[in-house]
């Protein structure tokens, strides 16, 4: 089964769904994906793409949810083929307290994939330790020697902590590069990134980060908009989490500071806000590169965002983006959830 919808009507059909469904049915469900949903374009074979899923702010099932957690990544792991799935990248917010309990959980369900897809996690918010800026337990449970085991791993800002991370993977002829960048980087991370960027002119490079754009569709930008922007990173400057917290950077500074000057950055995915919790915005860099900047986040919605996660399939001339969860078995639809961008 897989139910299809849109809009408010979601929420309902969630809740009366979930409590019957179970891992096992989950991911032979999920393999019929292809069939929810006949208003999108079915006339490419799954052969003719490969694919990206994005994992938004899990923190509501670390914290509430473990078997919803648990779903997505025994989704993944069962899925990966039929997608020809590439990458995961997690867009922060991983825990909600970065307590023990949850790291262990994330843990215990990233080991789905950890022998079928390479993967990223970037640190959120919450993510860090309550008054204590940059501190977190990520790389504790998700080691850097770990991740330099990998094929995939390219390099690390610093050396003990995941932070910041790239890696590439080669698909179709394509050189990608995924480069994972901390909530609210700091200047010396984006100079890092920028110097990464240009060791590697010849790959396409997606940017992973927590907060930077926003739900109006426009990146976060404290210099113009501040507090009608909720959740800037710098709104947390001054806050309980971040006393006397070193440097940050919103959305706007990363484009100006990092992205706009450089030639291979081709997207950016993002999570954090947690209204409506979805946008995109696609911009030129002075390069004349297109670059698709997406935010997804559905912590607000019921079951602490249901399980939805992001499935993005390249094809030649365009991503097809689709908004899908493996625990409920069903799909977003409208324009914010299901949609096509143009390579």
């Amino acid at each position: 089964m897989c139910v299809c919808y849109g809009g408010a009507g979601m929420q309902r059909v969630a809740t009366q769904i979930s409590a019957s469904l179970t891992v096992g049915a989950l991911v032979v469900g999920a393999l019929a994906l292809a069939g929810c949903g006949d208003d999108l374009r079915r006339s490419r074979e799954p052969g003719d793409s490969w694919s990206i899923v994005v994992l938004p702010d899990t923190q509501v099932y670390a914290l509430r949810y473990p078997q919803i957690f648990r779903s997505q990544l025994a989704w993944i792991a069962g899925s990966a083929q039929a997608m020809n799935l590439r990458f995961v990248a997690h867009v922060g917010d991983v825990t909600e307290t970065d307590a023990d309990s949850e790291w262990r959980l994330a843990q215990e369900s990233f080991a789905a994939i950890e022998a079928t897809v390479p993967y990223a996690l970037v640190p959120g918010n919450h993510d860090y330790a309550l008054g204590v800026p940059r501190r977190s337990h990520l790389s504790t449970w998700f080691s850097p020697a770990a991740l330099r085991a990998k094929p995939t791993f390219g390099g690390l800002f610093e050396s003990d902590r995941i932070d910041n991370s790239f890696q590439t993977f080669s698909v179709d002829g394509e050189d990608w590069l995924v480069l994972a960048l901390e909530w609210g980087p700091r200047d010396a991370v984006l100079q890092w990134a920028r110097d990464v960027l240009e060791a590697h002119p010849a790959h396409q490079a997606m940017v992973v980060t927590h907060a930077y754009l926003y739900s109006d569709d426009t990146r976060y930008d404290w210099a113009a908009k501040g507090a009608r922007q909720s959740w800037n990173p710098h709104a947390y400057a001054s806050g309980p989490r971040w006393p006397g917290a070193d440097e940050l950077n919103d959305g706007q500074q990363i484009w100006d500071k990092l992205i706009t000057s450089s030639r291979n950055v081709r997207l950016v995915v993002s999570g954090h806000v947690a209204d409506e919790g979805v946008g995109r915005l696609t911009s030129t860099t002075r390069a004349g590169t297109r670059v698709h900047q997406l935010l997804a986040n559905f912590q607000g919605h019921e079951l602490g965002g249901g399980g939805y996660l992001r499935i993005l399939r390249f094809f030649e001339d365009e991503i097809e983006v689709r908004t899908y969860s493996p625990y409920l078995d069903a799909e977003l639809f409208g324009s914010d959830h299901s949609f096509t961008l143009p390579r």
